[in-house]
């Protein structure tokens, strides 16, 4: 399954026609900055939000979900937030608050919404501090938190009606990008400094996918694409994206434009070649220790002869 994205061929007015997600992300991180005091006393100028779909974007750190989502928010009749949900809202626990950027696994206990049991007037108050930073008039409106695959069944049942999309990527890739770019030091983890070891990366990446496996034959609506798919063949996974969701399609100029993604604005392109260059032999073996069964299952696992899996891992 596959989803469109930008081409390297953005002309210039398309460039152009891409710099307010600089201002967006800029307003994000001020937003993000400016304290849970601040979205309390915003709430009395909130709105309802009731859109014909919620759109949630699942998969694990430094899978494209960012890129899939900013390139969703560009269609028409969808909105999107500049930064992750739980940025916008106080009700919303994230893995920074806890010391963990980018490693959900070790604070699931402060990140889990029981959906049975969680009060109509705190889900309530998501859509409404939601609210100030979607667009208004979004028929649509498209959510991305990785840390929200711990709480599909409560987003299914109180964001109704939801569509989930989920991005799976190389395990190795992904592993890599963890490392590199969580610091968990910056948020006070007691026990990392710089970066995470592999193996723990290589975790998060596993669970990520064992969480999603279990819990999507639950779900009213699912679709999974690959990151690969998406970099590669953009305009046939982005058809097949918006079929699912009942909406036209994007146009084509969409796709010619560069995205903001990680503090950079670029076309889109896969970018597994870069982190698989970063890791040594040794390293490839440790991600396999711990990972090994979902990277043979999705074909990324370095032995598994396949065309597929060739182009996924950068490996013949």
């Amino acid at each position: 399954m596959t989803a469109e994205t930008p081409s390297p061929s953005a002309s210039p007015p398309e460039q152009v026609r891409a710099s307010p997600p600089l201002l967006r992300r800029a307003s994000a991180k001020i937003t993000r900055l400016s304290s849970r005091l601040t979205q309390k006393l915003l709430l009395p100028f909130a709105r309802e939000l009731t859109p014909d779909r919620w759109i949630f974007i699942l998969g694990c750190y430094n899978s494209g979900t960012s890129l899939l989502a900013k390139i969703l928010s560009s269609h028409r009749l969808i909105g999107g937030l500049p930064d992750e949900g739980m940025y916008f809202t106080d009700v919303l626990p994230y893995p920074e608050q806890f010391g963990w950027p980018r490693m959900w696994i070790r604070c699931v206990d402060k990140l889990y919404l029981d959906h049975a049991t969680i009060h109509d007037k705190t889900v309530s108050r998501i859509k409404r501090q939601w609210s100030l930073a979607y667009p208004k008039g979004s028929q649509n409106l498209v959510e991305k938190t990785p840390s929200n695959v711990l709480r599909m069944k409560f987003l299914q049942t109180h964001f109704e009606p939801a569509y989930f999309v989920a991005v799976v990527r190389n395990g190795y890739a992904v592993s890599e990008g963890i490392r590199r770019r969580a610091q968990p030091g910056r948020f006070g983890n007691q026990h990392y400094k710089d970066s995470y070891p592999l193996e723990l990366c290589a975790e998060q990446w596993r669970a990520s996918d064992e969480v999603i496996t279990k819990e999507r034959s639950g779900l009213n609506s699912f679709l999974q694409v690959r990151y690969e798919d998406l970099t590669e063949k953009p305009e046939q996974v982005l058809a097949q994206i918006t079929e699912f969701l009942g909406l036209d399609p994007l146009p084509a100029s969409i796709l010619r434009r560069a995205w903001f993604v990680k503090d950079r604005m670029e076309p889109i392109r896969n970018m597994n070649a870069g982190s698989l260059a970063r890791l040594s032999e040794g390293e490839f073996e440790i991600v396999e220790n711990i990972a090994r069964e979902p990277l043979r299952k999705y074909g990324y696992l370095r032995s598994t002869a396949n065309s597929h899996s060739n182009r996924g891992t950068g490996l013949s």
